[in-house]
This record gives C-alpha cells, sequence and structure tokens, in this order.
C-alpha cells in the first residue's frame, strides 16, 4: 500500500482497513475490538529508525454497504501533525493494537499490516503523471 502525503501538510488521513481476513487468521472478533489501544509509528526507510514511535492512533466503525447493515469495517487511522510531515522523504508505516481484555483473547498485542507494507511518500510536491 502506497499512501502519499505533501510536506508540511495533516491531511488526508493514513486509513488501513482491517480486513475479515485478517481478522478470521487472528481470530479476531467484534467484542476484542470493543476495548483496544491503538498505536502508529513511522520509520524512515533509509537509517532504519524510528520517526514516529508509538503515537495514540484510532479505529473507526463504518458500514460501508447499507445493504448489509451487520456487517461493519474497522479503519485504523492515523492523522499527521505538521511536525510528522516536515521533513522529506520515504517511510513505512505500522499500526499496533493493544488488546486490553486479556479474558477475552490470548493475543495482547497485533501488528499490522502483516502482509504487506504501508509506504510513505512525503514530498514537496505531489503530481500524479500519465503517460500517453
Amino acid at each position: 500500500m502506497n499512501f502519499f502525503i505533501r510536506k508540511n501538510s495533516t491531511y488526508p488521513k493514513l486509513e488501513y482497513t482491517l480486513t475479515q481476513k485478517i481478522r478470521e487468521k487472528y481470530n479476531i472478533t467484534d467484542e476484542m475490538l470493543e476495548n483496544v489501544a491503538i498505536t502508529f509509528s513511522m520509520i524512515d526507510s533509509d537509517s532504519g529508525l524510528y520517526y514516529i514511535a508509538n503515537v495514540p492512533a484510532n479505529i473507526e466503525y463504518k458500514k460501508i454497504r447499507p445493504q448489509y447493515p451487520n456487517e461493519i469495517t474497522y479503519i485504523l487511522n492515523y492523522k499527521f501533525k505538521l511536525s510528522d510531515t516536515h521533513k522529506t522523504g520515504r517511510y513505512s508505516g505500522e499500526f499496533v493494537i493493544d488488546f486490553i481484555n486479556t479474558q477475552i483473547t490470548n493475543c495482547l498485542k497485533l501488528k499490522l499490516p502483516v502482509d504487506e507494507e504501508i509506504n510513505i511518500i512525503i514530498s514537496d510536491s505531489i503530481t500524479k503523471t500519465t503517460v500517453i
């Protein structure tokens, strides 16, 4: 997944969908997601050092498809601060879910994404080029 944001910008929010496939793979129920702490970190791709480490992030519950009112999609998101985007570069992002109620789950933490990367590109200008 590639995420582009302009230098010295706070929008758009970075969003990562907690897919049904991931929820099934780790046996994550709706009840487990009711009491969690979400953090976000961003690692500089060149140096491997944390640029942002374990800052609070959010989880949103959305009903994406109106024809299935019982189907809820969970989206992890982070809203950048101006200080987060003042340096251009390439970064790798990660969310961590800390499950608070350990009586419901054996899993205490889950780092996402698991099978892919969130590539964050902060640049002076964002242009989209189409080759004809």
